[in-house]
């Protein structure tokens, strides 16, 4: 009888963030390593076409990830199935009576206060809500997964008896391969990419960007590429009042084409993030020889290394600081940081990842 490999794979949205990312590559990657194997995977109905052709059996699953009454009535269904192991991507969810391994991207819901918004309320009973799943969860597991040191301390805080079960996967990016082929002459501007919730840093980096520009008009334009998600209207408000804008230009919803010649033809990767669970677009531009300016003290400080310029996020001279070092740098000074980085971000692939799930799972047999 084939080994079964049921998957939570409810944290994949229809358009593409970093869990999805995670959770989709990952999946592909057992599915091509473990081609013997019977790959079951449960996710939204929005989501589901994903995984089509993958040689995945699809189970659409549209409830909360965090609510203990859905877990359970999941739980039931999960056992009826009778996996031999159960791989939930998804931070927190059902706990059935077969071996469990549970995948902890980042605890920003608990460490920062105003991750929903302004309303000290929802906030409030939202973190609660996180709270009790994620205990529930990691108390349950045979293992978790964290993507860096970073999360694993951040886990170990608030789960001391979580320590042993604990694994770091890293992660890899799929947007280019290795060594990257397709070289394109760089241009004269900075790019951002991400969303623009809080702990993204956004009106920090902003007021930065707006200063170091009042003081010398000859700072490369900014790019940002930013999701309109919830924080939009957030990132909206401070892009309005801020004195640089008519040197900002904003993208959204752009192709993974339009985002590749945007790393192969920008000067640097800004992420002045204040916490970070990995750091996908720093290691994305990475793999193409762009500098990168990351945060000191976050997951972002364990991708880059010392391959970047690394400031403080939580002082905007600091931030102005590393703006610019690469502002004023010679073409042969990014060069020579983009070449550091390139061999840096060799380090990292999805296929490493893999390969740590599929140690632990296997232990699981």
């Amino acid at each position: 009888m084939k080994f079964h490999l049921l998957l939570d794979a409810r944290a994949v949205q229809k358009n593409v963030d970093g869990i999805s990312r995670f959770s989709l590559n990952v999946t592909k990657c057992i599915i091509e390593k473990r081609p013997d194997w019977k790959i079951t995977a449960i996710i939204g109905k929005e989501a589901a076409f994903h995984l089509e052709n993958t040689g995945a059996e699809i189970l659409i699953d549209d409830t909360s990830r965090f609510r203990e009454r859905t877990n359970k009535k999941l739980a039931g269904r999960i056992n009826k199935i009778s996996p031999d192991v159960f791989l939930n991507f998804s931070m927190a969810g059902p706990q059935p009576d077969v071996p469990t391994i549970v995948m902890v991207h980042d605890l920003m819901v608990l460490n920062l206060p105003s991750y929903f918004g302004d309303s000290i309320i929802r906030n409030a009973i939202s973190r609660q809500i996180f709270r009790k799943a994620l205990k529930a969860s990691i108390g349950h597991a045979s293992s978790v997964g964290v993507l860096s040191m970073a999360t694993k301390l951040d886990v170990m805080r608030y789960s001391k008896s979580s320590q042993e079960k604990i694994f770091i996967t890293g992660a890899g990016q799929a947007l280019f391969s290795s060594p990257v082929s397709k070289v394109m002459e760089r241009e004269n501007f900075f790019l951002y990419v991400g969303n623009a919730r809080g702990y993204k840093n956004i009106p920090r980096f902003l007021t930065a960007y707006g200063r170091l520009w009042a003081l010398n008009k000859k700072t490369p334009p900014l790019t940002m590429v930013v999701r309109k998600d919830r924080a939009y209207n957030y990132f909206k408000k401070h892009y309005d009042s801020n004195p640089a804008r008519s040197n900002i230009k904003v993208l959204t919803h752009i192709s993974d084409e339009e985002l590749r010649t945007l790393y192969l033809t920008c000067r640097a990767l800004l992420t002045p993030s204040v916490y970070e669970g990995f750091g996908l677009p720093a290691l994305e531009a990475m793999a193409t020889g762009t500098p990168v300016m990351a945060s000191k003290a976050t997951a972002l400080e364990e991708v880059v290394g010392e391959t970047g310029v690394l400031i403080d996020p939580y002082s905007v001279i600091d931030i102005m600081r590393g703006m610019a070092e690469l502002s004023a740098a010679t073409p042969e000074e990014l060069e020579k940081l983009g070449k550091l980085g390139q061999e840096r971000a060799a380090i990292f692939s999805w296929e490493k990842t893999t390969d740590c799930f599929l140690e632990k799972i296997e232990a699981l047999i």
